[in-house]
């Protein structure tokens, strides 16, 4: 029996196998693929091959020399201008942020000084941050700030949220711009985000706005597995009359 669909026990090998998962805690292992099949009396490609459907699903992950583990549910993202660290707490997530570097300097790529409508000489603070939830990598985002605006931004303060520091400045975003596209992660996202070369990742830039002043220019990327992005839609034109 090599098809995942077929039954056996009443359910498919698909079922069964889905319905152990689920009974798991994030980060417990399924039993080996040779144990399951002999339990559900069918051939170990059958059982790889319903693994295979629950990967795809995002329910599962096999790691070589670890095995199969359970996942945690998505963390559902609103894209919208809001916190990071307060959308993993919605979550029940503990929120951590590693700051990978930090840097204050004039060389920045030309599209963060178009998008901050700064002069070449003008300063921005740029940070390289891994943020987590439960130990958990979720995203590696890279920041540009002016600054100009928050000269009290320095490594400690990189390590809490940018957006409660700038609403203790009083520039907390109230506009901007996000876009979000598709793609395969490069070697460094793979290495610091603990995900296969063949799993697609989110990839993120928002310009943030403060009353008109450009306060905030990021990248981020995001395992897709990982979220499920929202867009609150709101009606704001009315439609001609027929």
């Amino acid at each position: 029996m090599l098809d995942p669909m077929a039954e056996t026990g009443g359910a498919t090998v698909l079922e069964r196998v889905r319905a152990l998962a689920t009974e798991l805690a994030p980060g417990e292992l399924l039993p080996s693929e040779r144990t399951l099949a002999a339990e559900l009396g069918v051939a170990r490609m059958t059982v790889r091959g319903a693994i295979d459907v629950l990967e795809r699903e995002g329910l599962v992950r096999t790691r070589r020399g670890v095995g199969t583990e359970r996942l945690p549910p998505p963390v559902r993202l609103p894209v919208r201008l809001r916190s990071f660290a307060s959308a993993v707490r919605e979550h029940g997530l503990r929120p951590e942020t590693r700051v990978l570097s930090y840097a204050r300097g004039t060389e920045r790529p030309a599209e963060v000084s178009a998008q901050l409508q700064l002069d070449d000489g003008a300063e921005t603070v740029h940070l390289r941050r891994l943020r987590l939830g439960d130990d958990r990598p979720l995203a590696l985002e890279d920041a540009w700030l002016p600054t100009m605006l928050v000269p009290q931004l320095d490594r400690e303060a990189a390590e809490g949220s940018l957006y409660e520091l700038l609403e203790s400045l009083e520039l907390l975003p109230t506009e901007g711009v996000e876009v979000v596209t598709a793609a395969l992660p490069n070697a460094e996202e793979i290495a610091m985000l603990g995900i296969a070369a063949t799993y697609p990742v989110l990839r993120l830039t928002r310009t943030a706005l403060s009353h008109g002043v450009p306060v905030e220019y990021s990248r981020v990327t995001f395992p897709a597995d990982r979220y499920e992005l929202t867009f609150p839609l709101v009606e704001r034109l009315s439609l001609p009359q027929s």
